[in-house]
């Protein structure tokens, strides 16, 4: 049997750790779904999600860094929270080459007659980056992507859903870590 004191204190104690958790789940990004050509439900995307890399330098560096080559790959930032160190796009169409290169590098989606599909189809995908924390001078960076390639003829032809050959993921992050440099 608890004393008034030791229940008031356990009370207590269990107030505050409530109060911490809450304040821990709403400071993180709700997930990102998506819906893809080739796939009638939406997936959410850190399912898909490469494993952690390390990257040694700030999560803010690393933000910045994971920024310009989105940019530079020519991705809409659509999702773009620095709070969360969440940003990329939840759905851009393109055909043929992301950045300078042909998309049949990045993706696998099958093939016809006239090529990879991923070079020859319209291709809508869905990229974003993770930027956590872990420590003052280093931070993990995941990279998650969903595609799917539909026929320009029309809806004639069913849309089909893209992997990843996983040199989009390498990429990335390999570039992150080029240009996350500290001073």
């Amino acid at each position: 049997m608890m004393t008034p004191c030791r229940a008031l204190a356990a009370l207590a104690a269990c107030a505050t750790l409530s109060a911490a958790a809450a304040r821990d789940v709403s400071a993180q990004a709700s997930p990102i779904r998506v819906r893809v050509p080739g796939n009638l439900r939406p997936m959410l995307i850190d399912s898909v999600a490469t494993a952690a890399v390390s990257v040694p330098a700030s999560p803010a560096l690393t933000y910045g860094a994971a920024a310009a080559v989105l940019q530079e790959l020519k991705v809409p930032l659509s999702v773009n929270e620095p709070q969360n160190g969440v940003l990329g796009s939840d759905g851009f169409t393109m055909m043929r080459l992301l950045g300078r290169v042909r998309l049949s590098q990045y993706l696998s989606c099958g093939s016809g007659m006239s090529g990879e599909y991923a070079d020859v189809r319209r291709i809508t995908m869905a990229l974003i980056v993770w930027v956590d924390s872990a420590g003052p001078a280093e931070s993990r960076v995941r990279v998650g992507m969903l595609a799917g390639a539909q026929d320009l003829s029309g809806v004639s032809r069913n849309a089909v859903l893209c992997g990843s050959t996983g040199a989009l993921e390498s990429f990335i992050t390999d570039e992150i870590r080029k240009r996350a440099v500290m001073p």
